[in-house]
């Protein structure tokens, strides 16, 4: 078949290497002018990462490996440690933070992609899907899949005109070479309170990756209006806050998209945040992209219906996965202190059950783990 993908993020270009391996012919469609390599980092789970090698591009070796995941309160008491190790030992696949930039030219690789092609339109026919740059150049292909982020013009064009939601949170984020002690190592460092939450991981060739999630906007210079906020947070996070600098500041509001059972019409679907976007509280934005692209690859490889049946079967099988995610990340609980009580409960929870209930928990909101395609 002949395919186009609107947008080279992650997810797009995923799917154009597992699709392209399956022997169809495939075009990227990208409005920027060049591949879109700045962010911080991706963690890459489990999941993500058998996503990634059953569309034929495993992680190969660059990024950092997460062994351990501490949660700390800004007082300084550990609450949980997450056994990443012993997830990737029981799922197969290990959990890695690796530079955003790094993965995109990794994906990139062998991908026919087009730069500064801009969807403005998009014209469903029964057997045929003609879409428009903003150049005025017409594009036909048998299937159309709108890869194109939050704002997705492909969405508005055939699903729902609405926007994303934002709620009053934003992530500030960065990737540099701070605290080497923590950079150098296998264990990331959550640490939440009542400012909201702090993360480190360490992201491999020295890098860091780190953000803060805060719900009130920051006014004037946001490295000092975060290191006035996050005032108490302990020795580490004040160490991190006296080596970063506004240059060194990304913001990304947090969105919501309604998830509908039909993600698209006739030969035209979605993928990653163009079908779901949600907060990245729980760390699987790029996981579930590549979730899609997996299942979306496996239907349309192995359909011997019309593109249009296999897309369907495509959305009625990630819906379910992907709300799951939605709702765990839009209510935010992961950046707001944990009660008293439940800290103490979770402190008497053995640390194999953890690991257990971790594993478990990505193989609910996992396609490729459970074998869905």
């Amino acid at each position: 078949m002949e395919i186009l993908i609107a947008g080279g993020g992650v997810g797009g270009l995923a799917l154009a290497r597992g699709l392209t391996g399956s022997g169809h012919r495939v075009r990227v469609l990208e409005a920027a002018p060049a591949l879109r390599t700045g962010g911080a980092a991706f963690t890459v789970f489990s999941n993500g990462a058998a996503a990634l090698a059953g569309l034929g591009v495993p992680l190969a070796g660059f990024g950092g490996r997460l062994d351990t995941l501490r949660f700390d309160t800004a007082a300084g008491a550990t609450m949980v440690t997450a056994d990443l190790a012993g997830v990737a030992r029981r799922i197969g696949f290990p959990v890695v933070s690796t530079p955003r930039a790094r993965l995109i030219e990794h994906l990139a690789m062998g991908v026919d992609v087009e730069f500064s092609r801009e969807i403005v339109g998009v014209e469903v026919g029964e057997n045929r899907i003609t879409v428009t740059d903003a150049t005025g150049t017409r594009h036909e292909a048998d299937v159309l899949v709108g890869a194109d982020g939050h704002r997705s013009a492909v969405r508005r064009a055939v699903v729902d005109p609405a926007p994303a939601a934002e709620n009053e949170w934003t992530t500030w984020q960065g990737l540099t070479a701070v605290l080497p002690e923590l950079a150098s190592g296998s264990t990331g460092v959550c640490v939440v309170g009542p400012a909201g939450l702090v993360g480190m991981l360490p992201s491999g060739g020295g890098l860091l990756q780190w953000w803060f999630d805060v719900h009130q906007p920051l006014t004037g210079s946001p490295a000092a209006a975060l290191a006035e906020r996050f005032t108490g947070y302990g020795p580490l996070v004040a160490a991190l806050l006296n080596e970063i600098r506004d240059a060194d500041l990304e913001a990304f509001r947090h969105v919501t998209h309604r998830i509908p059972d039909q993600w698209g019409r006739a030969g035209v679907t979605l993928l990653g945040d163009a079908a779901h976007a949600f907060p990245p509280t729980q760390a699987q934005g790029a996981n579930q992209a590549l979730e899609d692209a997996w299942a979306l690859n496996r239907v349309l490889r192995e359909t011997r219906s019309s593109p249009a049946d296999a897309l369907r079967r495509y959305e009625r099988l990630r819906a379910p996965r992907v709300r799951k995610v939605s709702r765990r990340a839009a209510g935010e609980r992961t950046n707001k202190p944990v009660p008293a009580p439940l800290r103490l409960l979770t402190s008497l929870i053995p640390r194999s059950a953890i690991t257990a209930a971790y594993a478990a928990q990505l193989r609910g909101v996992s396609s490729v783990l459970n074998g869905e395609a």
